[in-house]
């Protein structure tokens, strides 16, 4: 295992990752990005946020954001979330997102996620893009603190990245699908190292199933999987982490 210390602190992880994602879904292209990469990815994302799974879980009540970025999941949660609590690390991702929902019944909070403890309980638990970002050793407190935050029969829905090698840069190698690590380098130069961990649907569902969850984990056809669940027994991982 690589030493904590060797890795960019978690807060500059989030902001590199929201970063790549905005670059990517705006049509600029990140830093040597292939054709395939630029055309395909950002449509993919689109398709997936109107997909019927999506829609069909319909995330109404009391809806919690998890890593919530600037906005590109917080736009499709409000559509149908009566209030809806986005929570990041990074502040500028937070009045990016809150500049476009000015009229919009959302609350922010900047908190690290991992240090962060609920003061109220929601109907659905959200996450976009952040699973993967989960170090490995955090896996299960991670997953205790969204039991935590869930009110009896809460419902979580997540999305993330498969391991696809036209998702990223021609000069970004893509780590093995076993890998915990990835090297991430920006448009205008920076270099960060991050956590990145793919998951193999079936694994992640039966890994999830022993913390006490049930989850459909499906995959499109390229660059994404994304997951519907809830608790085996309500309460059952809600201990505070």
């Amino acid at each position: 295992m690589v030493p904590s210390d060797t890795f960019t602190p978690l807060r500059e992880q989030l902001i590199t990752t929201v970063r790549e994602l905005v670059s990517m879904t705006s049509g600029g292209s990140a830093r040597g990005a292939t054709t395939t990469a630029r055309r395909s990815t950002p449509c993919g994302l689109r398709r997936l946020r109107r997909s019927s799974a999506l829609s069909a879980f319909q995330a109404v009540g009391r809806v919690l954001e998890l890593a919530c970025g600037t906005g590109i999941w917080s736009e499709q949660l409000l559509l149908s979330a009566s209030h809806l609590t986005a929570l990041d690390g990074p502040p500028e991702m937070l009045t990016i997102n809150a500049a476009a929902r000015l009229q919009q019944s959302a609350r922010y909070i900047h908190a690290d996620i991992f240090a962060w403890r609920r003061e109220e309980q929601f109907d659905v638990v959200f996450f976009g893009f952040w699973l993967s970002h989960v170090p490995p050793e955090r896996f299960t407190a991670f997953w205790q603190l969204v039991g935590f935050c869930l009110a009896p029969d809460g419902r979580v829905f997540f999305v993330d990245s498969c391991h696809e090698q036209t998702s990223t840069a021609v000069d970004h190698r893509l780590p093995e699908a076993e890998a915990t690590v990835l090297r991430r380098r920006l448009n205008d130069g920076p270099e960060f190292q991050i956590y990145k961990v793919f998951y193999d649907p079936r694994e992640l569902t039966e890994r999830l199933h022993k913390l006490g969850w049930h989850f459909d984990i499906r995959q499109t056809e390229h660059y994404f999987l994304y997951g519907t669940g809830h608790q085996l027994v309500s309460g059952s991982p809600n201990s505070a982490p």
